[in-house]
């Protein structure tokens, strides 16, 4: 075995040698099955149960949205001040199954929304803030922070990848009511593993981002990042709003062949996400990370030419190997920004993928009856674009900062 090979697969093995690591990957997986398997039924769930129209049905997304950016953002503030993650996971969590359990019984909708809305605090984006603290800590982790963090975020890949075929294999059996059940118990499942697994002294003992080093409120960096990823993003949730509908309608595909593209995605997940980590640690964080957005641009513009089933299949391969960029190594380049405030930097990255429907929904919502569908990506491209070059001039700590 090759040097590089070497390193690239002693990367993977520390995040299952190691306690810390493999617990958080294990709870990752965990919650992307539980999250993957009643997000993407949630608008029929409101058609169909609540009789909601369409615009309800894409309105419960928004109060998620902004209660999981105002909400988030605050209380991961108080994190860096204390420098303790597990209190809100176990808050996030905990919340999590309170506000999902009883969907299995309403038939409100405005019930539904509350629900949803306090749904929005998750916790997501203080795992990830977790994992830097426990790289900071194990020096030997340093050098391939890319690596162990583009394998954990595999994790949820991999749970995404089994939410949606096991959401529709118990919707078919026991309806909407036990998805719910179940999705509930899965958060659940995850509490109960962290209290177990996640032992309290192997928490950073002495963080780096503690009340003495952290600064108070909000800073320009973090609302920065928010803006930047949003447009990242905003083209995400463009392509998962729209490419169906290309597939369906123009394409007059069906919505079986919907399902196979972005499962392609997924599964070349699992292959793009380490190995993106590994680059980024070879080339550069930043470095790969623009390479990222640069080649996001391109794929928008490809899938904008009225390209056949074929070309799309190629380019969801494509699209696996941005988002080992965009969804992994982007989060290193975003805590890299702001090294005293990780939670806030995380948040800022991980929340504007909740906000990114809003912004993509009226972007392309207002132009799919004027222009044709394909063409409509074109926005996506320039959404790209105006990311690239933010994140492009944004400036990354030291090394003595970073440690």
């Amino acid at each position: 075995m090759s040097k590089t090979e070497n390193s690239f697969v002693s990367g993977i093995k520390i995040v299952f040698t190691d306690r810390d690591f493999r617990t958080i990957f294990i709870s990752l997986f965990i919650i992307g099955l539980s999250v993957g398997g009643f997000m993407p039924y949630l608008t029929v769930w409101a058609t169909n149960t609540l009789h909601a129209t369409s615009f309800q049905a894409g309105f419960l997304f928004v109060p998620m949205s902004i209660i999981g950016l105002v909400v988030s953002f605050y209380l991961a503030s108080l994190s860096d001040k204390w420098g303790k993650r597990k209190p809100f996971i176990i808050w996030a969590l905990l919340i999590g199954t309170i506000s999902r359990m009883p969907l299995a019984f309403t038939h409100s909708y405005t019930i539904a929304l509350v629900l949803l809305a306090i749904g929005g605090f998750n916790a997501f984006s203080f795992f990830f803030a977790l994992l830097n603290d426990f790289i900071v800590k194990k020096q030997e982790s340093k050098s391939q922070a890319g690596t162990i963090t583009g394998t954990v975020r595999m994790a949820f890949s991999q749970g995404y990848i089994f939410g949606p075929m096991l959401g529709a294999l118990i919707i078919d059996h026991g309806g909407y009511t036990l998805l719910f059940l179940l999705s509930g118990l899965l958060s659940l499942a995850t509490l109960g593993w962290v209290l177990f697994a996640l032992k309290e002294d192997s928490m950073p003992q002495t963080s780096v981002h503690g009340s003495s080093k952290a600064p108070a409120g909000i800073p320009s960096v973090s609302i920065a990042v928010f803006v930047a990823a949003l447009f990242i993003f905003a083209g995400d949730s463009g392509r998962s709003m729209y490419l169906p509908l290309y597939i369906t309608d123009t394409l007059k595909q069906s919505v079986s062949i919907v399902g196979i593209l972005f499962t392609v995605t997924s599964v070349f997940e699992l292959v793009f996400m380490p190995l993106g980590g590994y680059f980024s640690d070879k080339i550069g964080v930043k470095r790969f990370f623009i390479i990222g957005i640069a080649c996001q641009v391109l794929y928008f513009i490809l899938t904008s030419l009225h390209l056949p089933l074929s070309g799309l299949i190629v380019l969801q391969v494509f699209y696996a190997f941005i988002l080992s960029a965009t969804m992994g190594v982007g989060m290193v380049y975003a805590q890299s920004l702001s090294p005293r405030q990780i939670g806030l930097a995380t948040t800022a990255y991980m929340t504007a993928i909740q906000t990114s429907a809003v912004v993509s929904s009226l972007a392309m919502g207002s132009l799919v009856s004027v222009i044709p569908l394909p063409s409509t990506f074109y926005i996506l491209a320039v959404f790209s674009v105006i990311s690239g070059v933010m994140f492009l001039f944004m400036k990354q700590k030291s090394a003595e900062e970073m440690s």
